[in-house]
Order: C-alpha cells, then sequence, then structure tokens
C-alpha cells in the first residue's frame, strides 16, 4: 500500500526501492511464490515505479511486463489458477496506464 501511495504522489524510485526487498520475500515462501496474486501485484508497482522513471528505465519496466504475462500464463495448473483471468485483466489494464 505505501508503494501504491508513492507511485500516485510520482516518488516512483522510493516506490521500487520499497517494493524491491517484498517482491524477493514474497517470491521465496512456498505458499505464496512469483506467481500468486501477492507477488504479481508487487511486480506490477514495481512496473509502474520503473516507468515512471522516465525513458532510462521503461526497457525494464517493458521486461518486467513480459515477465509477468509469463507467469500469469502459467498459473492456471497452480493453486492460483481460479485467479489467472483476473490478472490477466489487471495486467492489460496496467499497461494501458503506461502507455
Amino acid at each position: 500500500m505505501l508503494a501504491e501511495h508513492l507511485v500516485k504522489t510520482v516518488k516512483y524510485k522510493e516506490a521500487e526501492e520499497t517494493e524491491l526487498p517484498v517482491c524477493e520475500w514474497m517470491d521465496a515462501r512456498p505458499h505464496l511464490g512469483k506467481a500468486s496474486p501477492q507477488a504479481l501485484n508487487v511486480r506490477r508497482i514495481i512496473t509502474r515505479a520503473l516507468w515512471g522513471q522516465g525513458p532510462s528505465r521503461r526497457p525494464k519496466a517493458e521486461e518486467l511486463v513480459a515477465i509477468i504475462h509469463s507467469l500469469v500464463d502459467s498459473m492456471g495448473e497452480s493453486k492460483f489458477g481460479v485467479c489467472q483471468e483476473e490478472e490477466r485483466r489487471l495486467n492489460e489494464d496496467m499497461v494501458a496506464q503506461l502507455n
């Protein structure tokens, strides 16, 4: 929540720095993992923070968008499969906001 507020208040670098350790923590938890809705949301926040930092950070943001899409595509057979369509919609919304 803090990082989302930081993105909304144009404190993009601070938002990125706040969310990176959260992302690593979630990825390492067996009950969460990279394809959990929580970890995907953190990645979307990081993506928006990277994009907001300007053209020099946009390739990294685009790379993260591709990773998010791949994770969502792979979640169909996981315990989070029920969330797959919602995650796709959230990703589409994020990409639309970036452009």
